[in-house]
């Protein structure tokens, strides 16, 4: 679907303030947007959905890079991945 610049400029005023939330909140926040953002919503949760498993990716990317560099690193990357939150 081709978008006009006016409604490239709402779906870009609305992703940052999306990505100014936790992640976490991000799901409630679509939620409760008004019914004038319908057209949008889908859009904006798949572009978020997008960044959600890019994140993955570098966060898997670092680690195995971090636990391949050095012989300590190793337990750097097993107390991050201990601690980690569940991804949502």
């Amino acid at each position: 679907m081709k978008r006009s610049a006016a409604q490239y400029a709402v779906l870009s005023r609305l992703l940052d303030e999306a990505l100014g939330l936790e992640e976490s909140a991000r799901a409630q926040w679509l939620a409760q947007l008004p019914d004038t953002y319908s057209a949008e919503i889908p859009v904006l949760d798949a572009m978020l959905m997008r960044n959600r498993a890019a994140a993955a990716r570098r966060l898997a990317n670092l680690e195995l890079a971090l636990s391949s560099s050095a012989r300590g690193v190793r337990a750097l990357c097993t107390l991050h991945a201990a601690n980690a939150a569940p991804a949502g």
